[in-house]
């Protein structure tokens, strides 16, 4: 029995909202539970996140070319059933350095093979959380909802995420204050419990997907490659993935993760609050702002797009965003309170661009790649933005003074200008009819 296309939507952004306000609220409150355990010493914080980030790279390819082996519901299986287990363990290794390190992170094997054990389980949560956005967005997305409702339905889930990037955080940290000296990680575990009872209607959600519409379970497969290595397959891949038609579109993507003009960004927070020296209220007006802009273009995004082709939208909103960071770069090379006034306004226009674009790249994907390859191909784009990322942060650690800020600020705006340009060639040499 096939349930109505409005059903499947509605329990796909349910789910949608429990597993990202779950992830928001898990990503905020690990970071500020090590330091917790660890007062003053963020560089455990660092650590974990670079092994972490650095895993998802090197693995996130392999793992993501398995959703196109195998059946769309035991992919959805394993990815929410690997993040509430990772949560679980994640809690016990964080728990078990509280209790070994009396707020000092002393090397010995016990604490680094509690450390390496939370830094194993946050790799595995990281992946569950990426294979789940990957086999949901990526793949049961585009075959459950009609080619002429994806824009609208891609916005609502961007509205979910911006809507769950602010609520979630502050709801995790009203529970981090449930704590007391004999127990510090009281709120931790709080966190975990909010985690745990969502996965069980979240998986509920989808198999009920799944069950009333069989037709969404099974795929068109690919051939396997077990005779190859590991590096052989990776290899592999990254050369074919870079012949697929939409790879440009991906890389243009990742190119825009090589930026600091974000306003929840750790980098344009710490040089905001070190380098200029504005108030936290200030700073996080701002960041409230990030997130507003970013869904106002969830709702113009649609409305363009009736009005244009999806490569042009997309390309509009991504020159705008290239426009507006290249004002707000003049603004800020003015040195004066107004030039940081409209620095900041500049950044906040840039969201409309880059979310707008954003939608544009997701849909673009998702009736670009073929059924067998979305997983494979989806995977590497994914490993692209890490790459980036890791990148991002290596750039900012080399080039920690604020002083050099203003170098971090001139790499982004060329980084995002180079996007422009790729996609521009690209929308104008592609056979895709889009």
């Amino acid at each position: 029995m096939n349930i109505p296309r409005d059903k499947i939507e509605w329990r796909l952004l349910l789910s949608r909202f429990l597993t990202r306000s779950g992830d928001q609220a898990w990503d905020f409150a690990v970071p500020i539970s090590l330091l917790v355990v660890f007062p003053g010493q963020i560089q455990v914080a660092a650590m974990y996140y670079f092994f972490v980030r650095l895993g998802h790279v090197l693995l996130m390819p392999s793992v993501a070319t398995l959703i196109d082996q195998h059946a769309r519901d035991l992919t959805a299986r394993v990815g929410i059933f690997s993040q509430a287990l990772a949560v679980v363990l994640q809690f016990f290794a964080i728990w078990g350095l509280w209790k070994v390190s009396e707020g000092t992170f002393v090397i010995s094997s016990l604490s680094l093979t509690l450390f390496v054990a939370m830094c194993l389980v946050g790799l595995l949560s990281d992946l569950g959380a990426a294979v789940m956005h990957i086999a949901v967005s990526g793949d049961v997305v585009p075959a459950a909802v009609p080619v002429e409702r994806l824009s609208v339905f891609n916005s609502r889930i961007r509205q979910i995420d911006l809507f769950t990037e602010v609520t979630s955080p502050i709801a995790a940290g009203l529970l981090l204050l449930v704590a007391s000296p004999e127990f510090p990680l009281m709120g931790l575990l709080l966190v975990v419990f909010w985690n745990i009872l969502s996965f069980f209607p979240e998986y509920l959600l989808l198999m009920s997907v799944f069950n009333e519409n069989p037709q969404l379970r099974t795929k068109i497969k690919i051939p396997t490659q077990a005779s190859q290595s590991l590096a052989k397959k990776i290899l592999l891949g990254w050369r074919t993935f870079f012949q697929e038609p939409v790879a440009p579109v991906l890389f243009c993507y990742a190119l825009l993760w090589l930026s600091v003009l974000s306003p929840h960004g750790v980098l344009l927070t710490g040089f905001l609050k070190g380098g200029w020296a504005l108030p936290e209220l200030t700073i996080g007006v701002f960041r409230g702002l990030g997130a507003l802009f970013g869904i106002s273009a969830t709702f113009l995004f649609p409305w363009v797009l009736k009005k244009s082709s999806l490569k042009l939208t997309s390309e509009k909103f991504l020159w705008f965003q290239a426009l507006t960071v290249s004002l707000g770069l003049l603004c800020f090379l003015q040195g004066t309170a107004w030039g940081q006034y409209g620095f900041l306004l500049f950044v906040l226009l840039s969201r409309v661009g880059l979310y707008g674009f954003s939608l544009g790249e997701e849909q673009i994907r998702q009736v670009s790649i073929p059924e067998a390859v979305r997983g494979r191909v989806n995977g590497f784009g994914s490993a692209l933005t890490g790459l980036a990322t890791l990148f991002l942060y290596g750039a900012g650690a080399k080039l920690s003074s604020t002083n050099d800020f203003p170098i971090l600020i001139g790499a982004s705006v060329v980084f995002i200008v180079l996007s422009a340009l790729v996609f521009s060639v690209w929308s104008r040499k592609t056979a895709l009819s889009l």
